[in-house]
């Protein structure tokens, strides 16, 4: 594969995770379809036969709105990642700092999950954080000539 294929499916990766992030984390900046996105995933983890603690609306008001601020950190996130992928070469390093995050967050579940017993199907929201790391992390290393600063 030559440098400019790899530029262009590493710019298609970033955009598609960057609209991930802002479609899936859209849900936390309501109270109505955040309740719906936790009723879903505790279906999915029953279905999986995935046990840890149950996935429930929180009930106090300080921990709904530190979900919402999350929530749309993370939406901005994904719009700075559609942004990025319109020019990878240059932005490569903020597609690199992401990846590493994405990495981070995946340990942090991790842990949550283990010693906290965390609600398992959260492993799968981690899981996902790795591969897209994973993959950000192959295509800046495999790609030369990109300046992480």
């Amino acid at each position: 594969m030559t440098k400019a294929e790899k530029l262009n499916h590493f710019s298609k990766w970033v955009l598609w995770t960057g609209l991930f992030n802002i479609v899936v984390f859209s849900n936390f900046l309501c109270p109505f379809t955040l309740n719906k996105f936790l009723e879903v995933n505790e279906k999915i983890g029953n279905a999986l036969g995935l046990g840890g603690t149950p996935l429930v609306f929180p009930s106090d008001i300080n921990h709904l709105v530190l979900i919402h601020i999350m929530g749309a950190i993370v939406v901005l996130l994904g719009v700075m990642l559609v942004i990025a992928s319109l020019d990878i070469k240059r932005r490569a390093w903020f597609v690199f700092y992401e990846g590493l995050i994405r990495i981070i967050a995946f340990l942090f579940i991790l842990y949550f999950v283990i010693y906290s017993n965390a609600a398992h199907v959260m492993l799968l929201f981690g899981g996902i954080d790795l591969i897209i790391g994973i993959i950000y992390m192959y295509y800046i290393f495999s790609i030369k000539g990109f300046n992480i600063k």
